[in-house]
C-alpha cells in the first residue's frame, strides 16, 4: 500500500495503483478468453470507481456477452448508465437483473430509486409486489426465475457480489396495484419467504416503502396492509397476524398499567407513561426486546435501520387507523381499530425507536382518553399546572414534552402541545407553544392559524390578522387559515377585498367591497361572486358536497344485516315480515345515494331514542323487568368512520352569506360528527341509560351550560332556575366552567335546588349523575357556543332533550328534540316538512335539497321564546319607579355628561352590537340615514377598537367627510352601565343580518325605541329583536301597531322607516330634553309598559316552560310527535 505523510494514503498514488491493477486484470481476463466473469466484474467496479464510465460499460458489457443473466454486472450495468444520464438504458438492465433474480436487493432498491425519482410510484409499487410474490414461500417451494437453493446477494453466491455504489436515496411515492393471487400460506415452522434471514431486513424496507408509496396514492388500506406485512417481517410471524401481535402486546401491557386497563379483553385502553411504554418490546419480546424476525440481520447499521424501519411501519400504521377515527371516507377495505389497538401498536414503535413523532401522535391520541380513574403515582407538572396528571390530557401532556425533549424543534409538537393547552383552559402557556412552533418552523401552516386564533381569543386582532395573512401566504388553499382570516377582517369591519356573493340576483349579500374598498351592487346585471368572502362561501359548498358521499356504499352486506338486528333489537318485539321488508328497502334505496352516512346515523340515533322509550313502559307502565341485554344500543357501523365538519362553523353561519340549505347542512354535519365521535366512545354505555320513574310529582330539568357565570346567558336567566315551582318542575344545574364568583353565578348556585359544579367532570361522571337525579328533560344552554358539552346529549342519558337561549339556531341533530321559539323567530314555513319524528322512518326520507332548516321539533310560546330577566335584575329594577317626567330628566342628565358637546337638537342613532355584526350592505344604510338627516348623529362602541379606524375609512369613502365625521364611538362599557346609558339613544338601529339579541333585551328596557329587520326567515339570528319587540309592547291594537312600525319589511323599508322616525324628532330649545315625535310616544309605551308587559315577566316565562315541560313529557310517554303550541 502506498502511504502519504502520517501514514494517510495518498489518493494520486492509489489512482496510480488502481490503473496499474486494471492493467493487470485486463491481462489476466485476456488469457483466459475473457471467460474470468469475477474477475471482469472486480475491473468494471475498478473502472467505475476511476469515473472511467465508458470502460466501465465495456467491462460488464463483457460479461453479459458471456453471461446474459449475471445479475451483478446486470445491476452494476444499470448503475453505469445512470450515471452517464442514460436513464432509459439503466431500468433496463435493472429490471432484467430483477426478473433474473428477485431477491437480488441490491438492483431492487436501484430500480426502486429510479423509478420513484421519475414520480412513478405506480410502477415501483409493482416491482415490489413482483418482488414480493416471487420470494413467497409456496407449495412447490421455488421462485420466479430463480434456482430454490438461492443465496443471498452478498459473498454467498456463486458469483463475486460487487456493487460499485450504494442506491440512490429514495424519497418514495406511493401506488396501487391489482391483489395478486394469494400464495398457498407455508407450514407454521417454515419462514414465511424464501430468502436468507439476514435479508429480512431489506425486504422490510422495501415492503415498507411500498406502504409509504401507497399512502401518498391515498390507497390507505393497501399502505396498512404493506406496513403490516413489514411489522410482521420483523415482529415474526404471528397466528392472527396483526391483531395477534396487538393481542399479545395487550396482554404483555396490562399489568405495567398499574390497574388501568385490562389486556386485550377490556373495552378501555391501557395508558402508559412514557417511562413504562419505552419497556414495551422487552415485555413482548423477553429478555432484551430483540424483533424474532432480525435475529440474523447482521449486527450495526443494518439491523438499527431494519429496527427503525419496523418501528416507522409500526408508527405508519398506528397513524392511518387513527386517522380512520376520524376521517370522512368509509368503505375504504380498512381493518377498524380503537384507541386502545392503536396505542398498543404505538408503544411497540416507541420502545424499538424513541422518535418524536411517535410522542406526537401518541399525545394527539391520549388527549381523546376519557376514564373515570387517573393513573396513581403520576407526577404532576410543575410547567404546566392545573390538570389531572393521570387523566388521558395529563398523558398526553407528558409524551409531548418527551417528544420535545428528543427534538427541541419539533414544531408539531409545539403545535399539538399548544392546542391541548388551549382545551384545558391555558390559554396563554398556548400562545407560548404556537409562538415556539412558529419560531421553529416559520412556514407551518397549521401553527401560524392556531397562533392566530389563540391571540383573536385574547382579544389581539391585529396580531391574528398578521398571522392568518401569513399562514395563507404559505398555503393559500389551507381553509381553515382562509376562513380565520375572514373571520377576523369582519370582526374588524376590514371590508377591503372582502367582494361578496352573488345569490338570489343580489337578494342575500346586495353590495360587495372592492380591493380598494369602493362599493360594488351585486344587482348590476353580470355580477359575479368575488374577493375572500367569495372564497369562504366556496370553501363550504366544496366542503358541504363532499360530506353528502361520506358513508357513501357502506349498507351493502353484513352492515346492512346488522343494522336491521340491531335496529329490531332496539325497538323492541319481533318485526313483521312486511315490516322488516320495509326497512329493508328504505336501506337499500339510501346505498350508494348521498347522505347515505349521515342517515344511517339518524336512524341509529332514533332507535336509541326508542329503545329508552320501550324500557320506560316496560319497568313503569307494563312492570316487565327485563335483563339489560334486552336493552342494547344500537351500533354505530365499523366501517363508518368520524366525519370531518365544515371550516365554517355553526355560529359563523349567523354573519356568513349563505342559503337556507348551506346554513342547515352545516349544523347538520357538526351534528353528525358530534354523533359519531360520542357512539366511538369508550365511555358510552354498551346499553341505552335506564329511564328515570314516573315524575312524583314534580318533572326533573337539568340545565346544562358553560355559561353560569358573568355571561349574557346568566344575565338573562339568573332568576329563572330558583323560580320554578317545586311541585310541577325540579331545576338541576350542572355547571360545566368553574366559578367565576359573579354575582349571576352566586345566584344560580344559591336559588337553584340543585347545582353541580360539574367543570372538572369526565362526560360518564356527568351522565352518570343525570341519571342518578332522574332527569326527565335535559337543557342545551349552549348550542353551538363555546364550552359546550354536545357529547352528553349526543350519549342520550335524557328522554326528551331539547334546546334553546344558548344558540340561535337549528343544531341538525337528531340528540336535539325540542327547540323553544315563536312563530316570530321561527316561521312553520321554515320547518321540515314531516314533523312527528317518533318512529324510525320519522323524517329521515326528508327533502334533501328543501329550504327548511328546522329538523327539531318546536315549541311555540305564545310570547317573545326570549328569556329577559331585567325586571329582576336591571339596575334600575330594585328602586323606586320613577315617573315619565323622572325619566326624561334622568335621561337628558345622563346624556349631557356622555356627550357633553352634543346639540341639543341632535338625534342619536345608536348600535351597540359587537361590530362582526355589521357587514357593507347594513353600514352603507346607516350611512344614508344620518346623510338625510342633517342632524343626526350614529354612536357605536369600540367593540373592537381596531374596527373603529376601518369604519370611518370606510365612511369617508362611501359618504363623504362630513357624514363621517358625524359618526360617534365610545369605549364599551360595564354591564349595568351598559344597560343604563341604553337610554341615551334616540333610537337604536339593528343589524339585519344578525340582531341584537341580549343588546335588543337592554335597550328595550331602558325604554329606548328599537327599529329592526328581520332580513331572512331561515335564520333565528336575524329574526331575535322582532320577537323581542312584539311582546316589550302591550298586548293591544295600539301595542301591536306600535310593533309593526319597528319591524321593517326590507331594506329600502328600512332606511325610509328609520329616516322618518329620525326627522320627525323636535328637541325643544330649552327644554332640557323635551322633544316631540313618534319615537317619545313609543319610548314612553316602553318605559311604562316594562313592569307590565310580558316580555320581562320571569315569572311568566317561567310558567309557560312548566307548562311546555309538562306537554312535552307527556307527548313522550304516550309516543306522540310533532310540535307543541302553547296557545
Amino acid at each position: 500500500m502506498l502511504l502519504g505523510d502520517g501514514g494517510i494514503v495518498n489518493p494520486s498514488f492509489a489512482r496510480i495503483a488502481a490503473h496499474h491493477a486494471l492493467d493487470t486484470l485486463h491481462q489476466l481476463c485476456a488469457e483466459t478468453g475473457w471467460s474470468w466473469l469475477d474477475g471482469m466484474l472486480l475491473g468494471g467496479c475498478i473502472a467505475y470507481a476511476l469515473n472511467d464510465l465508458n470502460k466501465a460499460l465495456v467491462w460488464y458489457l463483457k460479461i453479459i456477452a458471456v453471461d446474459n443473466a449475471h445479475v451483478e454486472a446486470l445491476s452494476n450495468l444499470g448503475a453505469t448508465l445512470l450515471a452517464l444520464g442514460r436513464r432509459s438504458e439503466a431500468e433496463e438492465f435493472w429490471l432484467k437483473a430483477v426478473k433474473a433474480k428477485p431477491n437480488y436487493f441490491e438492483a431492487v432498491e436501484h430500480l426502486v430509486g429510479l423509478l420513484c425519482g421519475e414520480q412513478r410510484g405506480r410502477d415501483a409499487v409493482a416491482l415490489i409486489e413482483f418482488v414480493e410474490r416471487s420470494v413467497k414461500r409456496r407449495s412447490n417451494t421455488h421462485l420466479d426465475g430463480c434456482n430454490l437453493s438461492v443465496c443471498s446477494s452478498s459473498s454467498e453466491c456463486s458469483h463475486a457480489s460487487m456493487s460499485q455504489s450504494s442506491s440512490p436515496e429514495m424519497k418514495f411515492d406511493y401506488y396501487e396495484d391489482e391483489d395478486p393471487a394469494t400464495p398457498i400460506p407455508p407450514p407454521n415452522d417454515q419462514p414465511e419467504f424464501v430468502i436468507s434471514p439476514t435479508e429480512n431486513g431489506r425486504l422490510l424496507g422495501l415492503i415498507h416503502a411500498k406502504g409509504n408509496m401507497l399512502y401518498t396514492l391515498g390507497d390507505n388500506a393497501g399502505a396498512a396492509k404493506a406496513f403490516e406485512d413489514a411489522v410482521l417481517i420483523g415482529a415474526g410471524k404471528e397466528k392472527h397476524g396483526i391483531k395477534g401481535l396487538i393481542e399479545r402486546i395487550l396482554n404483555v401491557l396490562a399489568p405495567a398499567a398499574d390497574g388501568f386497563g385490562a389486556g386485550a379483553r377490556s373495552a378501555q385502553p391501557v395508558l402508559l407513561t412514557p417511562d413504562k411504554a419505552l419497556k414495551t418490546a422487552q415485555l413482548v419480546f423477553p429478555p432484551h426486546g430483540e424483533l424474532p424476525g432480525l435475529y440474523e440481520v447482521p449486527s450495526g447499521s443494518a439491523k438499527k435501520i431494519a429496527i427503525s424501519t419496523t418501528s416507522n411501519s409500526l408508527l405508519s400504521l398506528a397513524k392511518i387507523f387513527q386517522d380512520g377515527m376520524s376521517s370522512s371516507a368509509s368503505g375504504n377495505g380498512l381493518v377498524s381499530a380503537g384507541v386502545k389497538d392503536i396505542l398498543a401498536l404505538y408503544y411497540l414503535s416507541l420502545s424499538l425507536h424513541p422518535s418524536p413523532s411517535t410522542a406526537n401522535n401518541v399525545g394527539i391520541l391520549l388527549a381523546s382518553v376519557q376514564q373515570t380513574a387517573p393513573i396513581p403515582n403520576v407526577p404532576q407538572s410543575s410547567i404546566f399546572p392545573g390538570y389531572n396528571p393521570g387523566s388521558g390530557v395529563g398523558l398526553a401532556l407528558s409524551y409531548y414534552q418527551y417528544g420535545l425533549f428528543l427534538d427541541p424543534r419539533h414544531a408539531h409538537l409545539y403545535t399539538n402541545l399548544g392546542s391541548l393547552l388551549k382545551d384545558i383552559n391555558n390559554l396563554p402557556a398556548a400562545i407560548k407553544m404556537y409562538e415556539q412552533a412558529v419560531l421553529c418552523d416559520g412556514s407551518f401552516d397549521i401553527a401560524l392559524a392556531n397562533l392566530a386564533n389563540a391571540v383573536k381569543d385574547q382579544g389581539r386582532t391585529s396580531e391574528a390578522i398578521k398571522y392568518y395573512r401569513r399562514a395563507v401566504a404559505v398555503n393559500p388553499n389551507f381553509a381553515e387559515a382562509v376562513c380565520g382570516l375572514a373571520n377576523a377582517l369582519n370582526s374588524v369591519c376590514d371590508w377591503k377585498g372582502r367582494g361578496g356573493v352573488v345569490i338570489n340576483g343580489g337578494a342575500i349579500d346586495r353590495w360587495h367591497v372592492n380591493e380598494d374598498g369602493s362599493l360594488f351592487d351585486a344587482r348590476t346585471p353580470g355580477a359575479v361572486s368575488r374577493g375572500w368572502m367569495s372564497r369562504v362561501v366556496g370553501i363550504v359548498e366544496k366542503q358541504l358536497e363532499e360530506g353528502e358521499h361520506w358513508g357513501k356504499g357502506i349498507l351493502t352486506g353484513s352492515v346492512l344485516e346488522n343494522l336491521l338486528r340491531d335496529l329490531e333489537t332496539a325497538v323492541g318485539g319481533k318485526w313483521t315480515e312486511g315490516r322488516r321488508a320495509l326497512l329493508r328497502k328504505m336501506l337499500e334505496g339510501w346505498a350508494g345515494r348521498k347522505n347515505e352516512g349521515a342517515k344511517v346515523v339518524r336512524l341509529i340515533e332514533r332507535a336509541i331514542r326508542r329503545a329508552g322509550w320501550r324500557w320506560y313502559h316496560d319497568k313503569y307502565s307494563r312492570l316487565d323487568i327485563q335483563p339489560m341485554d334486552c336493552y342494547l344500543r344500537p351500533t354505530l357501523p365499523t366501517c363508518l368512520s368520524i366525519p370531518s365538519a365544515p371550516t365554517v362553523l355553526p355560529f359563523h353561519t349567523f354573519t356568513c352569506p349563505l342559503s337556507a340549505k348551506q346554513v342547515r347542512m352545516i349544523s347538520q354535519r357538526n351534528g353528525v360528527r358530534i354523533s359519531c365521535s360520542t357512539m366511538r366512545a369508550s365511555w358510552v354505555s354498551p346499553y341505552v341509560y335506564p329511564p328515570p320513574a314516573p315524575p312524583a310529582p314534580h318533572l326533573n330539568v337539568g340545565y346544562i351550560s358553560s355559561d353560569f357565570n358573568n355571561h349574557p346567558l346568566a344575565h338573562l336567566m339568573q332568576s329563572v332556575f330558583g323560580l320554578h315551582d317545586p311541585s310541577r318542575v325540579r331545576a338541576h344545574c350542572y355547571a360545566t366552567t368553574p366559578s367565576d364568583n359573579s354575582p349571576h353565578r352566586l345566584q344560580i348556585e344559591r336559588e337553584a335546588p340543585r347545582f353541580y359544579d360539574a367543570s372538572c367532570w369526565g362526560p360518564d361522571r356527568l351522565i352518570n349523575q343525570i341519571i342518578k337525579d332522574g332527569i326527565h328533560i335535559l337543557v342545551n344552554l349552549n348550542g353551538f357556543t363555546r364550552g359546550a358539552k354536545n357529547e352528553i346529549f349526543a350519549a342520550r342519558p335524557a328522554p326528551i332533550q331539547m334546546s334553546f337561549m344558548g344558540f340561535a339556531g337549528t343544531l341538525g341533530a337528531d340528540w336535539c328534540d325540542y327547540l323553544l321559539a315563536d312563530s316570530t323567530a321561527v316561521p312553520p314555513e321554515t320547518l321540515r316538512p314531516v314533523r312527528k319524528n317518533i318512529e324510525l322512518e320519522d323524517g329521515i326520507e326528508d327533502d334533501e335539497d328543501g329550504d327548511w332548516v328546522y329538523c327539531e321539533n318546536i315549541i311555540f310560546t305564545k310570547y317573545s321564546f326570549f328569556c329577559c330577566d331585567h325586571r329582576q335584575s336591571a339596575p334600575d329594577a330594585q328602586g323606586p319607579r320613577l315617573s315619565w317626567a323622572e325619566e326624561q330628566e334622568r335621561r337628558w342628565k345622563m346624556r349631557k355628561e356622555l356627550f357633553p358637546d352634543l346639540p341639543d337638537d341632535a338625534v342619536i342613532l345608536g348600535n351597540f352590537n359587537q361590530l362582526y355584526k355589521i357587514e357593507p350592505t347594513t353600514f352603507r344604510t346607516w350611512l344614508r340615514i344620518i346623510a338625510k338627516v342633517p342632524n343626526a348623529r350614529l354612536w357605536l362602541l369600540r367593540f373592537p377598537e381596531l374596527g373603529e379606524r376601518n369604519l370611518r375609512e370606510l365612511a369617508v369613502k362611501w359618504a363623504g367627510l362630513q357624514v363621517a365625521e358625524r359618526i360617534i364611538f365610545t369605549d364599551v362599557a360595564p354591564k349595568q352601565q351598559h344597560i343604563s346609558r341604553a337610554r341615551v339613544c334616540d333610537i337604536f338601529l339593528d343589524t339585519p343580518e344578525c340582531n341584537a339579541h341580549t343588546t335588543a333585551a337592554d335597550v328595550t328596557w331602558s325604554g329606548t325605541p328599537l327599529l329592526t329587520l328581520p332580513r331572512h326567515k331561515y335564520k333565528m339570528c336575524s329574526r331575535i329583536a322582532a320577537s323581542i319587540i312584539r311582546s316589550a309592547v302591550p298586548p293591544t291594537p295600539e301595542g301591536r301597531k306600535i310593533a309593526d312600525r319597528m319591524i321593517a319589511d326590507g331594506e329600502e323599508d328600512y332606511e325610509k322607516r328609520a329616516v322618518e322616525l329620525a326627522s320627525g324628532l323636535k328637541y325643544e330649545p330649552g327644554g332640557n330634553g323635551i322633544a316631540k315625535g313618534e319615537l317619545v310616544e313609543i319610548r314612553k309605551v316602553l318605559f311604562e309598559g316594562r313592569w307590565v308587559n310580558p316580555l320581562f315577566n320571569t315569572r311568566r316565562w317561567v310558567r309557560d316552560l312548566e307548562t311546555a315541560y309538562e306537554k312535552a313529557w307527556k307527548n313522550w310517554v304516550n309516543g306522540e310527535g310533532g310540535d307543541i303550541w302553547l296557545y
